[in-house]
């Protein structure tokens, strides 16, 4: 049997442990500051637009001559200027009554009792007024101890046109009616149904029921029918509903095409 040859390890030699050294620190890292080279000098063309010539304008203001001095011409004797015409189906006068024959009215027309309405609906006519004023004479008397009432009325109709022309002349029978019909429906909107103008009540020139039959009684009015007359009524209509005699004034003059 073979000799074991003998080691030359100490068994009773300390435990081995591995001692690892790290390598010293680096130096931290210089920096050096070098100049930046030169920049050559750029060469920058010139402009492609050279500057605009400002040119005078070709065209040179004219020399305006000062106007010649006004001379003054007389007009023509009035006698030989011819009248305007008027249009056949809107007459300006109703029998000798301008329509603008009104005055507004003022407190100085304390016995005024006759009044223009204007701005009344075209479809109207004289039975639709009637009704109208009717049930305003009929609410006057139930608050007044006076009695309220209409004696005269004038509608003015368009008998071409079968329309009224939007205004009536009325007298009442007392000038504290007409002050009363005047603080009601003047300046008002919606006074007459379908209409959206405002009612406009003025004073005429003629006043009194007399007068403004005597005016038109021989007054000839070119019309169809008398039902488009002016009447007044015996006695006055005061919205009661009782009988009341309606007499026209005037006479037809029937036009003939």
């Amino acid at each position: 049997m073979a000799a074991v040859q003998g080691s030359s390890l100490n068994p009773h030699a300390p435990e081995y442990i591995p001692v690892s050294t790290l390598p010293p620190p680096l130096p931290p890292p210089s920096y050096v500051l070098l100049p930046l080279p030169p920049f050559p000098p750029a060469m920058h063309p010139p402009h492609p637009f050279p500057p605009a010539m400002i040119l005078p304008h070709p065209f040179q203001p004219a020399m305006i001559p000062p106007l010649p001095p006004t001379t003054t011409v007389d007009s023509p004797p009035q006698e030989n200027v011819r009248p305007r015409r008027q249009r056949r189906h809107i007459p300006p006068r109703l029998g000798g009554l301008v329509k603008h024959d009104v005055i507004p009215i003022s407190s100085t027309h304390e016995n005024k009792t006759t009044v223009m309405i204007k701005n009344i609906p075209y479809h109207y006519n004289r039975d639709m007024l009637m009704q109208f004023l009717d049930e305003y004479c009929f609410l006057e008397n139930q608050n007044a101890r006076n009695s309220n009432g209409e004696n005269f009325h004038v509608f003015a109709y368009d008998f071409l046109n079968n329309r009224s022309i939007g205004y009536a002349f009325v007298n009442f029978t007392d000038h504290r009616t007409l002050w009363n019909f005047f603080w009601a429906f003047n300046d008002k909107l919606n006074v007459f149904p379908g209409s959206v103008k405002s009612v406009e009540i003025v004073a005429a020139k003629i006043q009194g029921k007399n007068t403004l039959v005597n005016r038109f009684k021989k007054t000839r009015f070119m019309c169809k029918s008398e039902r488009f007359l002016p009447v007044w009524f015996n006695p006055p209509r005061d919205g009661y509903g009782e009988w009341v005699q309606m007499i026209t004034v005037g006479a037809l003059q029937r036009h003939s095409r």
